[in-house]
């Protein structure tokens, strides 16, 4: 079977007009998606100006940084330094001075200050108070709770007591007894 010259020429006119239906529907196919890129495109951007020029306004601005000029100007009127005021009547505030100067209980120390041991059964809610982390109400607390249950049985019925929970006591286990006197100093 021989082929002729025109049966090429003829399989290369369908392939040419196959590729340009094709690239026509693809070129067309390609236009709309452009054209629906730009109009959602342009639609955010409008959506954004609207929204960038909301965000900037004038009042918006002012609302914000209206805290911050006021302590500007309270620094300013101050004449650039701070300091501590007393409400009370100088009178008033040195006699508050001179109390606290004079405590009526005894002095707080720091765990590593104290030194003896606390016996629970016996100490009042003042010897209590020496205690790191143990102030009036706790103090009370545990008064309250000896007397109700007998005292205790063992150091670690200190955990029974409101307030007392595993990182309190074992801060205060080396101070606290059950037995003998009280020699925390």
């Amino acid at each position: 079977m021989t082929l002729s010259s025109s049966a090429p020429l003829r399989g290369l006119r369908l392939v040419t007009l196959w590729l340009y239906a094709f690239g026509h529907r693809l070129r067309e196919s390609l236009m709309a998606l452009a054209s629906r890129l730009r109009d959602s495109t342009m639609a955010l951007a409008s959506r954004l100006r609207g929204a960038v020029s909301q965000a900037i306004s004038l009042p918006a601005i002012a609302h914000r940084l209206a805290p911050v000029l006021a302590l500007v100007l309270l620094f300013a009127a101050m004449g650039g330094t701070w300091r501590i005021a007393s409400a009370a009547p100088p009178s008033i505030a040195a006699a508050a001075a001179k109390a606290d100067d004079e405590p009526d209980r005894p002095l707080k120390k720091s765990a590593k200050d104290l030194t003896g041991k606390l016996n629970l059964n016996t100490a009042s809610e003042e010897q209590l108070m020496m205690l790191p982390t143990v102030g009036p109400a706790k103090a009370e607390r545990i008064v309250t709770w000896r007397k109700k249950n007998g005292g205790f049985k063992r150091i670690a019925d200190l955990r029974r007591v409101k307030g007392f929970g595993y990182k309190t006591f074992k801060r205060l286990e080396p101070f606290l007894d059950i037995k003998g006197d009280t020699t925390l100093k």
